[in-house]
């Protein structure tokens, strides 16, 4: 029997990941495209960014989040890495929304959050936030 109160919470996350990734896949229709992600390994601090999307000529960095865990560390670590990425999505169970987000490091960001039943329009949802 499952009995897990959020199925979201099940697997610590692993079920919501392939749902945004399998949407992921049918945003484009290049044969065997392959889903990207990425880590910074530092002794100490790493961080891993759930998947990073290509949309036109910008890379999008995406992580999902399942649980009621707001922390975007490794969110904010690859905005600060990044020379000139400007927009980030947060994939959740909760209702659209957008924050303008400021790093620790002091670089400033459009979040996306976007509940797992909008995954599909991606495109459409970040449409209006292209700089």
């Amino acid at each position: 029997m499952f009995a897990a109160i959020d199925i979201f919470n099940a697997w610590r996350g692993r079920f919501a990941e392939h749902i945004v990734a399998q949407e992921l896949l049918t945003l484009n229709n290049r044969f065997g495209q392959k889903r990207s992600f990425w880590v910074r390994q530092k002794v100490g601090a790493t961080a891993e960014v759930d998947f990073v999307w290509q949309h036109d000529a910008r890379l999008i960095p995406i992580e999902v989040k399942a649980g009621h865990n707001a922390h975007l560390r490794s969110l904010h670590s690859f905005i600060d890495n990044s020379e000139s990425c400007q927009l980030a999505v947060r994939v959740w169970s909760q209702p659209f929304s957008v924050d303008r987000v400021v790093t620790n490091a002091g670089n400033s960001f459009t979040l996306l959050n976007v509940p797992f039943y909008l995954v599909g329009f991606l495109p459409k949802c970040i449409a209006p936030y292209q700089f």
